[in-house]
């Protein structure tokens, strides 16, 4: 309990003002006999939520101290609380200070109130100071203050912390409520701890507290988050049926955003039938979640539909509703081989809808950029890209380090490799580090456009960077120098493979196959094919037809016939 009532010096001017140790007395507060009239009015606008601004809670106070008998220690508590909503606690301090000067003295409620103020104001040690001042003169302390320090704690990421003072509290014979366990469950949901999270809302009915929609939401939104969407769904179910709590807009966004992460769109639909039909209006989170879900199977016309919906029923689409409908549109133009046409019809669409958001009054930011680049990109359309690229540091926006890396892809892309390098160079010169994402990019350029030497070189640099190698990144330099015509060299990558702890997949294997049919060496290629299934890799149709090709050319079409047999009846086609 040391580390609780140790006194911490106060650093900012106007808390130093109202240091604990100087303020917080067990003077008896001056409690009038019966509340005047201004009393009932500043209670009346505090309760009712009217003051909303700093000017109106001043405009009282100014009342207050000014009259005789001064107002109650309670009604001034009401207008500190009044501020601490509007997020003026710098504000409350003062204010503090002034009822110091005028002679009205603190409670447990007032200490309370600059408790929590410290806390949002992310002063915990101001926080705990207050707190150790408390158990010193005396004050009786109570489940607010406790919970106050808990939920500081767990917003600034201290979870461990805020379970020690959790279980000091208990020991101390302070029985937790709803809202400080789920203060905590949050917390712990937070920082990934889930178990432990399901673990203490098992325990409330200990301490006759009932779980409510806080604490099932919070678990079932990071049940969602991992991936574990089936134990979220049962938990829902068992916090309608048993619990008898009905479900929040926020908890249905949960669900059906997992449900969507997991490509499970037909339960997420369901869900939101279900979610409608109880009543529940969605949000534009859920809306945005059931496009984006849509949108990953291609079902462009469905998506629209609900954006459509959406804007019908006036819910305004946010700027993620936005770049996910962008998205979509951008891979609905893509090039399409049927017929040698380019659907761009589709990315127009997209760039229209993408200037369409600052007439609903919604600022680009660097993803909408990025989104509709990364689409002309894919496109071939790099003009319009870099014109884009161009409009968005106009407008007072910096690239990040995924719109470098898409426009570097996409000029590698096209064969520009010198504009490519120009970029990557730009990028690190307004300090935004390549990943290897960039670097993947760049060399898979160089590679396939010939440049092999400078492609090793910079492979080559890449450990010394601190970067580690992964296997595509191995696999582009092996099919540079198998193309290359330098066979050896790709071997030797290959073979160096172990040594770096990477086990080379279904592409590198391929990769080196073909690299070993150019070089006649049709026997070693056979091997390995035998290779990689033994290793657990299995073949797929390319890998075949590369071999195939390889005896056809070698016109060993007996061997070419044997492969095809086997690669029909493992049905590739």
């Amino acid at each position: 309990m040391i580390l609780f009532i140790r006194n911490v010096s106060f650093s900012h001017s106007l808390l130093h003002k109202a240091h604990p140790l100087i303020l917080i007395t067990t003077g008896r507060s001056y409690v009038s006999h019966s509340k005047t009239q201004l009393e009932v009015l500043v209670f009346d606008q505090c309760k009712s939520g009217q003051i909303k601004k700093l000017e109106d809670a001043l405009g009282f106070f100014d009342k207050m101290v000014s009259v005789k008998p001064l107002p109650s220690t309670e009604t001034f508590n009401q207008l500190l609380i009044s501020v601490s909503k509007i997020r003026c606690c710098v504000d409350a301090f003062e204010m503090y200070r002034r009822m110091k000067l005028v002679g009205i003295q603190p409670n447990v409620f007032t200490a309370n109130i600059l408790i929590n103020c410290c806390c949002q104001l992310s002063r915990l040690d101001c926080a705990f100071s207050l707190f150790g001042e408390m158990l010193k003169r005396g004050f009786e302390i109570d489940i607010i203050t406790f919970t106050s320090l808990i939920k500081g704690l767990c917003l600034q990421g201290k979870v461990c912390l805020a379970l020690e003072v959790f279980e000091k509290m208990i020991e101390m014979g302070i029985r937790p409520n709803v809202v400080t366990c789920g203060t905590v469950i949050s917390g712990l949901c937070r920082i990934g701890e889930v178990g432990s999270a399901l673990e203490l809302q098992k325990k409330m009915g200990r301490w006759n507290c009932k779980p409510d929609i806080v604490s099932y939401g919070a678990i079932i939104d990071s049940l969602c988050k991992r991936g574990s969407v089936n134990e979220a769904l049962n938990l829902f179910s068992r916090m309608i049926k048993d619990q008898g709590i009905v479900p929040s807009v926020i908890v249905y966004s949960s669900l059906i955003s997992g449900l969507c992460n997991s490509d499970r769109l037909s339960e997420a639909l369901r869900l939101f039938y279900n979610m409608s039909g109880r009543g529940i209006a969605a949000d534009a989170i859920i809306y945005s979640s059931l496009i984006h879900g849509i949108s990953k199977r291609g079902l462009w016309k469905e998506a629209k539909t609900f954006f459509d919906e959406m804007v019908d029923r006036g819910i305004s689409p946010t700027v993620v509703t936005y770049s996910i409908l962008v998205d979509s549109l951008s891979k609905e133009g893509k090039m399409r081989e049927a017929g040698g046409l380019c659907l761009t019809g589709k990315l127009d669409e997209a760039h229209r809808l993408f200037d369409s958001m600052v007439d609903k009054g919604l600022e680009h930011d660097e993803h909408s950029f990025t989104v509709l680049i990364n689409g002309y990109c894919k496109n071939f359309r790099l003009h319009d890209a870099l014109q884009l690229f161009k409009k968005m540091k106009q407008n007072g926006l910096k690239p990040t380090q995924v719109t470098y890396s898409t426009l570097v892809n996409g000029l590698c892309r096209a064969g520009r490799i010198r504009n490519a390098q120009s970029l990557f160079d730009e990028m690190q010169s307004v300090g935004i580090s390549p990943n290897i994402v960039t670097y993947g990019a760049l060399l898979d350029g160089l590679c396939k456009n010939g440049y092999i030497d400078e492609a090793v070189d910079l492979f080559q640099s890449l450990e010394g960077m601190g970067f580690k190698y992964n296997i595509r990144i191995y696999s582009l330099v092996i099919d540079g120098l198998c193309k290359a015509g330098k066979f050896e060299d790709a071997k030797r990558l290959f073979d160096d493979l172990p040594n770096r702890a990477l086990v080379p997949n279904v592409i590198t294997y391929t990769i080196l196959i073909s690299g070993t049919c150019k070089e006649g060496m049709l026997f070693e290629a056979e091997k390995l094919l035998f290779e990689m299934e033994k290793n657990g890799c299995m073949p797929n149709a390319v890998t075949y037809k590369t071999l195939i090709k390889g005896f056809l050319e070698a016109k060993d079409f007996k061997k070419a016939k044997e492969l095809l047999q086997k690669m029909r009846e493992k049905n590739f086609h």
